[in-house]
């Protein structure tokens, strides 16, 4: 499927001269990727990439991989867990696939990781939303 392309996007939009731009790839069953360092733009505390971001990061790789299944899905529950504080400018991983899908409802999972471990996981429910015809 092609992905669709909102070029404003904070997360992976080109046009949006405030955002990360980044781009995914996707693995046969259907995760999403992408690797990044964070800018030091993006700090909460110094040196420390703010939470904010990585929930964000989170939410967007989770919608990529509902994206990449066929259907678009908006963000009804995100439930972050982070576990240890994310350096800005290291490089990391981020992860989103889906755990579960029926009908308008899709449950998914994300992780932002490097070989030394997780930084942040989440779970998320998306829902399509109902179409207006």
């Amino acid at each position: 499927m092609a992905e669709p392309k909102y070029d404003r996007c904070f997360v992976c939009g080109k046009a949006n001269p405030s955002g990360l731009k980044l781009d995914f790839t996707y693995d046969e069953a259907g995760a999403a990727y992408a690797t990044l360092a964070v800018d030091e733009i993006f700090e909460g505390y110094p040196g420390v990439v703010h939470g904010g971001i990585l929930s964000t990061l989170l939410d967007e790789v989770m919608a990529k991989a509902i994206i990449q299944s066929g259907k678009v899905a908006v963000t009804a529950k995100l439930s972050v867990s982070y576990r240890k504080a994310l350096s800005s400018g290291q490089n990391v991983v981020i992860k989103g696939w889906i755990t579960k899908a029926k009908s308008r409802i899709i449950s998914t999972a994300a992780s932002i990781s490097d070989e030394s471990g997780i930084y942040a996981e989440a779970e998320a429910v998306f829902v399509v939303p109902r179409s207006d015809s």
